[in-house]
């Protein structure tokens, strides 16, 4: 294949992603800025609008984590429920509702930990298939950690942000990560 045909074919498969809203759009104003670093992590959230189930939005976290350590070992990160836990805020930062902790059906494919080698980032989709989805709700976030109905109100009044700790692991190996950060919030909003 040719090197023009080949950046054609790329240049479509990019804008077949952006079409169906497979990349974050920060709302206009909003800067998506990284945690403080800790321990070599940084780390945001990020929301995609995805189509509808049961005729409700989905909104979708991302968690973005980036290393920032000097050292050559890849840094890993345990994203596991345990680690991970997302909180729907309101401005101020408290917490506007603590999300649905029923019992669910179902499977749920856990991020588990992951490896980031010296100056990478990785973007882990943080959603959770197995709640169940209310007819025709204006949106619903749903995680490990819980899942969020939303209403016409909430458009643009509450923010989703994520606090990851890991505990340190004495004589590791692997260097696993360890800190709690507490990501920056970010606006819930969804197109008309």
């Amino acid at each position: 294949m040719k090197a023009s045909a080949f950046l054609l074919v790329a240049f479509l498969v990019v804008s077949a992603a952006v079409a169906r809203g497979d990349e974050p759009k920060p709302m206009p104003g909003d800067e998506q800025v990284w945690s403080e670093a800790v321990g070599g992590l940084e780390a945001r959230v990020t929301l995609v609008e995805k189509g509808r189930i049961n005729g409700t939005r989905s909104i979708v976290p991302y968690l973005e984590l980036r290393n920032v350590s000097d050292l050559a070992e890849p840094l890993k990160v345990r994203c596991d429920r345990r680690h991970v836990k997302f909180e729907l805020v309101n401005a101020d930062g408290e917490v506007v509702d603590e999300g649905w902790l029923l019992a669910r059906s179902g499977p749920h494919a856990d991020p588990g930990t992951v490896s980031l080698p010296l100056d990478s980032s990785m973007r882990i989709g943080m959603y959770c298939s197995n709640w169940g989805v209310p007819k025709d709700a204006a949106a619903m976030i749903a995680t490990d950690s819980g899942a969020w109905v939303l209403q016409p109100r909430d458009k643009g009044k509450v923010l989703l942000r994520a606090t990851i700790k890991g505990e340190e692991v004495k004589g590791d190996p692997d260097r696993t990560w360890h800190g709690e950060i507490v990501t920056p919030a970010v606006r819930v909003d969804w197109s008309e």
